[in-house]
């Protein structure tokens, strides 16, 4: 194992810095997402929530507290890195130009959000099997009525899957210039925050798409949070089109959601 060369300051800093920005990028997109779905809801014939239980302070409680948690948790990766000396093992560069151009520079992003797509699916699945799901994946699906704040809000033991291990794996495999690894962080959050809305914000018809069908939407997560079943992706459905996982009537679900008004969708008792 290599030798640990960081100062308990050295820690400290990476911790609040990587913390920060963690922070930074879920504040920002839980803000964001919010408002969008406050101000479409207050427009004349646009599509209200899909679904019509209503949130309660146990719920917004429960969800900051899980929030946080998630946060302290991708902030120590960092540190860990440092205190065990491996940092310059990460294949990141700096000249683009020498690394296969632009070309690869957006090539390597999709290949990032691929790969965390891909261990999420599986995790996800694997997490909802009876011995697993009570000690991993149960304080997620608490909130059955998703919300922004909902995205995060997991408990320790799935941060370690759906945090650590694959974030782990993208900074030690994928050679990446820092700022295409900074474009893939924010648009995790983003994705992860905007599954959770809880409104419909894409065009109808998506979903039948040749393309539209591959991508992951509020309607099919919030219907995952429902119901517990189908709908495993996470940034899009190949996973859940390849192997059959995804809900057998989500297009029609997505034609409700995306209607001028449309109905509510799987109404859940609050907790």
């Amino acid at each position: 194992m290599p030798t640990p060369t960081a100062t308990a300051a050295d820690l400290t800093r990476a911790f609040v810095y990587f913390g920060g920005l963690t922070l930074l990028r879920y504040g920002v997109f839980v803000g964001l997402w919010t408002a969008v779905v406050a101000w479409l809801a207050g427009r004349m014939q646009w599509r209200p929530r899909l679904q019509a239980a209503v949130l309660t302070r146990k719920q917004w409680r429960r969800e900051l507290t899980l929030s946080g948690a998630t946060i302290v948790i991708a902030a120590l990766i960092a540190p860990a890195i440092l205190w065990l000396g491996v940092g310059r093992q990460m294949p990141f560069y700096r000249n683009i130009a020498t690394h296969g151009g632009w070309a690869y520079f957006v090539f390597s992003i999709v290949l990032m959000l691929f790969i965390r797509d891909t261990l999420f699916y599986w995790a996800h699945r694997a997490m909802h099997a009876r011995a697993l799901f009570r000690f991993t994946h149960r304080s997620h699906h608490l909130s059955t009525h998703p919300n922004p704040l909902t995205s995060y809000s997991v408990s320790p033991v799935e941060s370690l899957f759906d945090t650590v291990v694959p974030f782990v794996l993208i900074l030690f495999l994928v050679p990446k210039h820092p700022a295409a690894y900074l474009i893939f962080l924010w648009i995790d959050s983003a994705v992860a925050v905007y599954g959770h809305m809880g409104m419909e914000i894409f065009p109808r018809g998506m979903s039948r798409h040749w393309l539209g069908r591959f991508i992951n939407t509020p309607t099919a997560h919030n219907w995952h949070h429902a119901s517990a079943r189908h709908n495993y992706g996470f940034y899009f459905l190949v996973w859940d089109r390849w192997m059959g996982t995804v809900d057998p009537d989500y297009d029609r679900r997505f034609d409700a959601a995306t209607a001028r008004p449309a109905p509510a969708l799987s109404p859940v008792v609050a907790a």
